[in-house]
């Protein structure tokens, strides 16, 4: 009867430390800078920037606009059924700035949001390589807040 007892503790001391090992070699994989990080992501999905913008069809840029909305509604919808996920984060933040938007009466539409877009590519020639969503974020969403990502102060 000690001998099963044994071998489970032997094998519950493995599985510990091969965890641990796990956790020390995966928290070291984060040591790379986030611009390194970013220039490697970049590889595999590149971020959408103003010089491929101003190249896309009306419609693509709707698609654009419409599919990183679903994305944020997608979260948000989690972050309210699921209270763990709850956070300050781009998309709690897209949701408050729209509430302000909408009772100050300036909510935009797709198409309006599309158009300062393309008028900020316009204003700022020389900043094509911001990509979309910042330009999303300081024209549309950033206005309207108070405080910026996780309670940060707006820059």
């Amino acid at each position: 009867m000690k001998r099963p007892k044994l071998i489970q503790i032997c094998f519950l001391l493995l599985l510990c430390i091969g965890f641990v090992g796990w956790t020390t070699y995966a928290s070291g994989q984060g040591t790379k800078d986030s611009a390194g990080v970013a220039k490697e992501a970049e590889k595999y999905m590149p971020l959408l920037k103003g010089n491929l913008w101003q190249r896309m069809e009306p419609d693509a840029k709707v698609a654009f606009i419409w599919g990183a909305a679903h994305v944020i509604l997608i979260e948000n919808v989690l972050m309210q059924e699921i209270p763990e996920l709850r956070r300050e984060n781009f998309s709690a933040k897209v949701v408050e700035a729209r509430r302000a938007k909408i009772s100050a009466g300036t909510a935009m539409t797709i198409n309006q949001m599309i158009s300062a877009i393309d008028q900020y590519y316009k204003d700022h020639p020389g900043q094509f390589e911001v990509p979309v969503l910042r330009v999303i974020w300081d024209v549309g969403i950033k206005p309207y807040l108070k405080t910026g990502i996780a309670g940060a102060p707006i820059k």
